[in-house]
């Protein structure tokens, strides 16, 4: 077994995670950070329409020993992104890759265009692909070793990822397909695997329980991603889109090296062929392109032994030297710059579009105040006006929209609406009027209806 390269390895995780307190530092909020913590902060419960609950819960935490601090929030991010750097590393010494393959393997992680774009934000396609990284160390682990109790860890693993996601059954239906077409079956007989997967599945008892109360949202949040993803580009987007976000240049061609690296292994053809079983199954359902990201620390780890043993063709393996990894790491950092300015606006304009919703409130006579619930159109306004609207007299606002729908109707009293939104015709019959008081801000008077009959005609997804 060779030596972990410590020093180097958490250099570049350390370097990775510093550079992530800086761009947290300088970005503002992104709406589905809002979401998670509105969700965490005012409606903490076992399950929510679009994720179980860890998540939110984490959001809750930051916000409670960082108040108000975006940096604070994202700690979690920035902890798992360089946790993520270390399992690849150590992936790639299970692999019996030395101190540069480990180098390469934590290096490509670092400048994975996913880790340092979407990855950057407390949601959960940031949590997930640590816990599908970390199973994967443990199975892979367990190839050398036998050491069963790495199989209970990989239960343990996979009950905290059920709490953040409910995705990582992908990978152990391709993962368990696998074993019994290409070996090693015995995996599939040994007790620790089982109670490891019972353990999993206990600790999803609550959240189903939610969900099952509440109708199964999950299943119609997955149909409502799958048109997305189809609306996005479909299936070629997912196998571009998520083979580019590796990193371009020295992830790219580290994922394809090293899926066709664990094909040709003997020991190690199933993890090969559960990467292409994880990929069909994606295809098969729509998925995103970022579901595929858990995979990344094993392919950079798979590609950077081969590389490290085979010593291929000059012409083409600086790329995988360091003239190809400063190139991906200036097109990473490119790529998260545009991400940040992009996302700056919407940022920026959280707190000034709430002011302006305060004031139209403010304007009510103090009577018709208290009867007064705030409504938006779209859960990323609602979520925005949650985390922006206390501090400025506003009450929490309800929302029609996806996961926000399930936060509950405004109570049966309040039968004036300050709608929030461009779609005031989806709450207009409801009223006897509705009038625009400001650009995309609406006083509706005269409710005619229970909200609770009315809740579930104006919802949408």
């Amino acid at each position: 077994m060779t030596p972990f390269a410590k020093k180097p390895v958490l250099v570049i995780a350390g370097v990775a995670a510093l550079l992530m307190l800086i761009a947290s530092a300088v970005d503002g909020y992104f709406f589905d950070e809002l979401y998670f913590l509105s969700a965490g902060k005012h409606h903490l419960d076992w399950g929510y329409a679009d994720q179980p609950p860890l998540v939110p819960l984490l959001a809750r935490a930051m916000d409670f020993l960082f108040p108000g601090s975006v940096v604070g929030l994202r700690l979690p991010a920035t902890l798992v992104m360089a946790a993520t750097v270390v399992v690849a590393a150590l992936t790639a010494r299970e692999l019996g890759g030395a101190k540069r393959a480990q180098v390469m393997a934590a290096g490509a992680a670092a400048i994975s265009l996913h880790a340092v774009t979407i990855n950057h934000w407390l949601a959960t396609y940031m949590l997930d692909p640590l816990w599908w990284s970390l199973a994967l160390l443990l199975v892979t682990r367990w190839v050398r070793t036998r050491e069963d109790r790495l199989l209970l860890g990989a239960g343990v693993v996979t009950a905290l990822a059920l709490q953040t996601k409910f995705l990582i059954p992908v990978l152990w239906v391709a993962l368990g397909l696998s074993v019994l077409v290409v070996g090693p079956r015995e995996l599939l007989r040994r007790p620790m695997l089982w109670l490891g997967a019972g353990l999993a599945v206990l600790a999803t008892v609550p959240g189903l329980v939610w969900q099952a109360a509440n109708g199964w949202p999950q299943a119609e949040m997955t149909q409502v991603v799958a048109r997305e993803a189809a609306m996005q580009g479909g299936r070629p987007a997912l196998l571009i889109g998520g083979l580019v976000s590796a990193g371009v240049l020295a992830g790219v061609l580290l994922c394809l090296y090293g899926g066709w690296f664990l094909l040709q292994h003997k020991e190690l053809r199933f993890l090969g062929w559960t990467v292409v079983g994880v990929v069909a199954l994606l295809l098969i359902t729509n998925g995103q392109p970022r579901y595929v990201a858990g995979l990344y620390p094993l392919l950079f780890a798979a590609g950077a032994v081969r590389f490290e043993r085979a010593q291929p063709a000059r012409w083409w393996s600086w790329s995988l030297r360091w003239p190809g990894y400063v190139l991906s790491t200036v097109v990473a950092l490119g790529v998260g710059g545009f991400v940040i300015a992009a996302q700056a606006p919407f940022a920026e304009s959280g707190p000034a579009e709430t002011a302006k919703v305060a004031a139209e409130f403010h304007r009510l006579p103090a009577e018709q105040r208290e009867r007064t619930a705030v409504v938006a159109a779209i859960y990323p306004t609602a979520a925005t006006l949650d985390r922006f609207g206390p501090e400025l007299g506003l009450p929490l606002t309800q929302s029609p929209h996806r996961g926000y729908w399930y936060f509950g109707a405004p109570d049966e009293h309040k039968d004036t609406v300050l709608y929030i939104g461009e779609d005031v015709d989806r709450v207009r019959p409801y009223f006897d009027s509705a009038r625009e008081v400001a650009p995309q801000i609406w006083l509706c008077l005269g409710k005619r209806f229970p909200w609770k009959w009315m809740w579930s005609r104006i919802r949408y997804a």
